[in-house]
């Protein structure tokens, strides 16, 4: 910030000069004021600058683990943070569409497990803490993916076997970077590692039932197969609310059915009625088993 650097960032047309040590949150803040995103201080703008923080965030920690660098703890704490927050405004609609709007699908994947997640935790009660630790496990639940070769993550298409079994190699991969950097505490580990499984045993990458599968893995699994059947995606249409909501019904003995009933109230503020009708249903979808 010496004169010197800011005669020259004028006469380069600079619109705005700020010193090199500036948090990455104000940074963030005044390009998107110059970018005219953040016109007012209404609760769409404030939304719209959590939202930022967070993607910006997981662009961090995305970059981090595909170079096989240290996974920055401030920026998973910052985008926690923010994402938190979101939720506690209670617009989970404009947070959604917010994430619809980013093109890059495991970004959007991860942004919109998260935000379900917390307001998955805000609606059962938690406290502070808990909830903490409930949106840091959805943020890194799909950690693993940045070390997943680019042509198999991006394909346009259903995937072959042998690609959906790269695939399935990420909860692992997650398990093993979260361990050997240390830190992280249990609960975080355990999603990382088991989101993909299901209660009857059906699931990856240790096919362990529902005696090993705490509560905390059990809600980012619902919410990880439910963000997957809603996303917009090249080769499939997204589902409705409902449709996915039924989906997961109909998947029976493998997720939780009293955390799928409290579920439904956050993504459809439907009556205990109501769902109680719904879980009646039986059979699972073979949308839900590529979800899932």
């Amino acid at each position: 910030m010496s004169p010197r650097s800011q005669m020259q960032a004028n006469a380069l047309g600079a619109q705005a000069i700020l010193p090199a040590e500036t948090p990455p949150s104000a940074l963030l803040d005044k390009v998107g004021a110059m970018l005219g995103l953040l016109r007012d201080s209404g609760p769409e703008t404030v939304l719209q600058r959590r939202f930022v923080r967070a993607s910006a965030a997981f662009a961090g920690l995305l970059e981090a683990a595909g170079s096989d660098g240290p996974l920055p703890v401030q920026a998973i704490n910052d985008s926690v943070e923010a994402i938190n927050r979101a939720a506690d405004d209670g617009n989970l609609d404009t947070w959604l569409d917010m994430v619809w709007q980013h093109d890059d699908a495991t970004y959007q994947h991860c942004l919109l497990v998260s935000g379900l997640v917390a307001a998955f935790a805000r609606k059962l009660g938690f406290g502070e803490s808990d909830r903490q630790l409930m949106t840091t496990a959805a943020v890194l639940h799909d950690v693993g993916k940045a070390r997943i070769p680019l042509d198999i993550l991006r394909k346009p298409g259903r995937l072959t076997p042998a690609e959906r079994a790269v695939i399935c190699q990420h909860p692992q991969i997650g398990h093993d970077m979260l361990v050997a950097q240390g830190g992280f505490a249990p609960a975080v580990l355990a999603a990382v590692l088991s989101h993909h499984e299901m209660l009857d045993g059906s699931g990856y990458p240790h096919g362990i039932g529902a005696d090993r599968i705490p509560d905390p893995v059990r809600m980012i699994t619902i919410c990880d197969i439910y963000a997957a059947l809603i996303e917009r995606r090249s080769y499939k249409a997204p589902m409705s609310p409902e449709e996915a909501f039924a989906t997961l019904i109909g998947m029976g003995d493998k997720l939780d059915r009293d955390l799928l009933r409290a579920f439904g109230n956050v993504v459809l503020n439907s009556s205990v009625a109501r769902l109680g009708k719904m879980m009646a249903r039986p059979a699972a979808s073979a949308a839900a088993e590529d979800a899932a």
